[in-house]
Formats: structure tokens, C-alpha cells, sequence
């Protein structure tokens, strides 16, 4: 999944985030937020009636910890302010060349 930087216009709120979901055979990458404590990451849910019993939990906010308030993330919604947020930049894990070409 590509991350990029996204930055709220409002509140300048910041983070490194992807968007939408990786979708795999027995789960699925989901990038959601939380409405407790306002943090964006990317989580493991399993899809329904799948096999694979270790990621059948609803996942919990790697920061509050709360399985409750996790929603998945639209990619324009700033968790603080709900205004809207931009990508910044390309994908920050993409190396990038040390040489100009010109």
C-alpha cells in the first residue's frame, strides 16, 4: 500500500497514511480512523467467514486502544477538525534517485 504525507489545511493536523484498502485472500489492509483519539493507521480485518482465526478480533486503536471508535479512514476527512486533508508529496517509501538527469 503507497503512503503519502497528509496535511490539513484548518488545523495543520499531519500524518503519513494510505488510503482505501489492500484487499487479500482471507483479510484485508483497511487505513481507518479513530473518533476517540483522532489517529489514522492501517489495520488487518479479516473478511467474513474466513479461516484464519488470529485476525477474526475486531481490531483496536494502536493508541487508545478501543475497538469502538475505529472507522475507515475516506482519505479526506482530518480526524481533528473534519476538514479536509491533501496528500503532500509522492510516496514517502519510494527510493528516489540521488542523480539528475538533465
Amino acid at each position: 500500500m503507497a503512503r503519502y504525507k497528509f496535511v490539513c489545511g484548518s488545523c495543520k493536523f499531519e500524518c503519513i497514511s494510505g488510503m482505501g484498502r489492500e484487499v487479500g485472500l482471507h483479510s484485508s489492509r483497511v487505513v481507518m480512523a479513530c473518533k476517540s483519539c483522532a489517529t489514522i493507521d492501517v489495520y488487518t480485518v479479516a473478511h467474513p467467514g474466513s479461516i484464519n482465526t488470529e485476525i477474526s478480533i475486531a481490531p483496536a486503536c494502536t493508541s487508545c486502544h478501543s475497538t469502538k471508535y475505529l472507522e475507515e479512514w475516506d482519505g479526506l476527512t482530518c480526524p481533528h477538525c473534519q476538514m479536509k486533508m491533501r496528500a503532500i508529496g509522492p510516496d514517502v517509501d519510494v527510493e528516489r534517485s540521488r542523480f539528475k538527469y538533465w
